[in-house]
């Protein structure tokens, strides 16, 4: 598992927001891996997923929504392809809490330590906008280091 919304939910989490909130950051990241064709590709054809995942692509649909609502707000293995899986096991690698590079992209591009908390970043298109290129950057170098 590379995430999951329980974790975040704990005792820290702000008594102000609804739960949704912890999802905001995976939700932007598998939008993002999707957008690359780096997810299951069930999630695009099965007939329960199928409209929210072209929505999700077009920016109609949050991708934290469709974690919430089709993928138990968690993100496995199982849900990327097998270079979507090395890829974040990569970019979310951190011995000490699980998320390396990824949050540290989150938290800089975001800005979030001037937020009340880091769930307090707006699940919206301009936020997901400013991160994509910076999750699109850190693949990038990535893939370039393979070779």
């Amino acid at each position: 598992m590379y995430d999951h919304f329980q974790y975040h939910t704990g005792e820290d989490y702000p008594a102000d927001l609804s739960p949704d909130h912890a999802a905001t950051h995976m939700g932007m990241y598998f939008q993002w891996a999707a957008g690359q064709g780096l997810v299951n590709p069930v999630w695009q054809t099965a007939p329960e997923t199928a409209s929210d995942f072209a929505a999700m692509l077009d920016g109609t649909f949050s991708g934290a929504a469709f974690v919430r609502n089709h993928l138990g707000s968690v993100l496995t293995p199982q849900d990327f392809t097998e270079l979507g899986q090395r890829f974040t096991e990569f970019y979310y690698d951190d011995e000490d809490e699980g998320y390396g590079a990824f949050m540290e992209d989150y938290v800089t591009t975001l800005d979030t330590p001037q937020l009340p908390s880091f769930y307090h970043v707006a699940d919206t298109p301009e936020n997901y906008a400013l991160l994509a290129p910076v999750f699109q950057a850190a693949f990038e170098r990535w893939k370039h280091s393979l070779k």
